[in-house]
């Protein structure tokens, strides 16, 4: 799996999101604003899904999107973000 940055606004801050995740079974990190939220080792199923975290108050996950191709989609109070 790649990395996948999302640049997005809440409550008028500017907050950035960052998946970084290492080859299918590789481990990796979920940033908030440049501070690590969540970290995983290897696994054969790559991302640990759903990861879910807080921006703002908000309730936002990371959800793995397509069967092998383990894309990451964020979804911010359960509408996803482009």
């Amino acid at each position: 799996m790649s990395n996948k940055t999302w640049n997005i606004e809440v409550a008028g801050q500017q907050h950035v999101i960052e998946v970084k995740s290492g080859s299918f079974a590789g481990g990796g990190s979920l940033t908030v604003d440049g501070k690590v939220a969540s970290k995983w080792g290897t696994s054969i199923s790559g991302l640990p899904m759903p990861l879910k975290f807080e921006v703002q108050g908000k309730k936002a996950e990371i959800k793995s999107k397509g069967f092998m191709a383990n894309t990451p989609a964020l979804y911010l109070e359960g509408k996803e973000i482009k």
